[in-house]
């Protein structure tokens, strides 16, 4: 399994567009601190914009992982139904359960690697252009990093991509694919949300118990509240799980192209 993993790791950040991403993901997280720069130097009358004040955006950053992860599953798997990657693994006897546990590894590894790298970009970026100015709500540098941390335990298990990769291996297309992943992401809470407040209370359990609705939860903390991270590590890893499932069930089965 681990050779696999590191298979399709290899085969991921090998392709061409990768360090392409990579570039254009830091320009556009240094960009976003230079225009809280421009703020702090042209309206020195507001609140005073320091390392804690950036890092006190980190909530706004915790959706970001739900796009990463897509970014991830485009990686490692794209077009492989069409260069008929999966059928000639199949033929050489690799057990479908590895070839699909190794893909779900290896995006999530990737997408570890883009929020590593870009949390430290940041971070760097937000010391070096915002310097170490008092945040006014008294949120000092360390309880920044702090909130931090917290938020990121939280959201790991929404970033999972047990859903991102039961698509992929679902659907044939890759370009499909990822549209249908934005439609379920961007889409069903929305309409889960309307459902309940017009048809039945039960799409509202439902809207609550969607990746987005605990993204948001976490948009609005106030506090480090541990109760919140256990909600979001249930339903995180109840949705990978069953997405997973389902995943290795239809491909267990699937006649490959």
């Amino acid at each position: 399994m681990l050779r696999s993993i590191r298979a399709e790791w290899y085969k991921a950040v090998r392709r061409p567009y990768f360090p392409i991403l990579f570039l254009t993901c830091t320009l556009l997280t240094v960009g976003a601190v230079y225009c809280l720069y421009l703020i702090k130097t042209q309206s020195p009358g507001i609140t005073p914009i320091g390392l804690p004040f950036a890092l006190s955006l980190s909530p706004l950053g915790m959706v970001m992982g739900l796009w990463l992860v897509a970014i991830g599953g485009d990686l490692v798997f794209s077009e492989q139904y069409k260069h008929h990657t999966l059928k000639n693994e199949v033929s050489f006897g690799i057990p479908r359960a590895r070839i699909y546990l190794s893909r779900w590894a290896a995006v999530f590894l990737v997408m570890l690697l883009l929020y590593a790298v870009l949390v430290a970009v940041y971070t760097l970026s937000a010391l070096l252009l915002l310097g170490l100015d008092r945040d006014p709500s008294g949120l000092t540098s360390g309880g920044g990093f702090l909130l931090l941390g917290y938020l990121s335990l939280a959201a790991l298990p929404i970033w999972a991509g047990g859903l991102i990769m039961a698509i992929y291996f679902l659907i044939a297309s890759a370009n499909m694919a990822a549209i249908c992943y934005v439609a379920l992401v961007l889409a069903l809470p929305p309409l889960l949300d309307t459902l309940g407040k017009h048809i039945s209370p039960f799409f509202q359990l439902l809207h609550h118990l969607t990746l987005s609705y605990q993204l948001d939860l976490l948009l609005n903390v106030q506090i480090l509240d541990w109760a919140l991270i256990g909600r979001c590590w249930l339903v995180g890893l109840g949705w990978t799980a069953a997405a997973t499932a389902l995943g290795l069930f239809c491909f267990s089965r699937r006649e490959l192209p």
